[in-house]
């Protein structure tokens, strides 16, 4: 038996979570080489010697606000977007043509692409075919539900004809499967069309994050980074300038007491 190696499963638990979401890796790896930039940056600033003690009074506070918008707005930006393309590809407004194809086939109802996968959703979450995940949405639920329905076809017909007698759309959808050779064509035609579903919307995943990494890096955060950055160094520089008035203040009274009086005086006598 080969010793286990942490490394690996390590590795495994990686691949297992990223592997199906490649734009979600991409956008976390980002908000890490943020995150590791602005440590880097800030313990650059208080290990340096040359920098005196008051300029780094300015500049550390300047670069952890630098690192907190960089990493904040890195992430919000680009999983915002990213999660935008995943609801409008599982919702079926963006379809390619083998899903299209495959839902013109299923769906009996003169309704849209998107309200049938909607329904169909609904419907697999409440006889629990589908458990509901953030990760996953309704063209997936659909997927995941009817290759379900045929592998009742085949394991449990009895109880498939209960679920299509008290669900019209199911019954619709599927009555008419019930040869052997109708259910593997169905469920091949439906495992394809899944794959390359899957396949899509990682790729467009992908897009996504670096699209979206582009906007963030290049356009939004530096603008933003640097209005905060002027702020900060003008709330400063009237701090110090508000010390140095108070400062010289301080020096023109003590000037005014330690005033010497005139040798004229020193002539008058009582």
């Amino acid at each position: 038996m080969a010793p286990f190696n942490p490394y690996n499963a390590l590795l495994s638990k990686i691949f297992n979570y990223y592997g199906q979401d490649v734009g979600k890796s991409l956008i976390h790896l980002g908000a890490l080489g943020w995150f590791l930039s602005a440590l880097a940056q800030v313990t650059m600033i208080i290990r340096n010697k040359d920098i005196d003690k008051k300029e780094k009074q300015f500049l550390v506070p300047q670069e952890i606000a630098d690192g907190v918008i960089n990493v904040g707005l890195y992430y919000t930006i680009c999983q915002g977007i990213k999660s935008g393309c995943d609801k409008m590809l599982e919702k079926g407004h963006i379809l390619t043509e083998k899903s299209l194809r495959t839902i013109l086939q299923l769906k009996p109802t003169p309704n849209s692409c998107s309200d049938y996968i909607k329904g169909m959703n609904e419907i697999f979450l409440a006889r629990g075919f589908v458990k509901k995940n953030k990760s996953v949405g309704p063209l997936t639920n659909f997927y995941n539900g009817s290759m379900y329905m045929l592998e009742l076809f085949r394991k449990k017909p009895a109880e498939v004809d209960k679920i299509l007698d008290n669900n019209p759309m199911l019954k619709s959808t599927f009555g008419n499967i019930r040869s052997d050779e109708l259910i593997k064509r169905t469920d091949r035609f439906l495992n394809r069309a899944a794959k390359e579903y899957a396949g899509f919307k990682n790729g467009m995943g992908v897009v996504a994050a670096v699209g979206a990494s582009i906007l963030a890096c290049n356009l939004i955060t530096p603008i933003t980074r640097n209005m905060t950055a002027s702020a900060y160094q003008k709330r400063v520089l009237k701090r110090q300038q508000q010390i140095k008035n108070k400062t010289q203040l301080a020096v023109k009274q003590t000037d005014y007491f330690n005033t010497s009086i005139s040798n004229t005086f020193s002539h008058f006598k009582i």
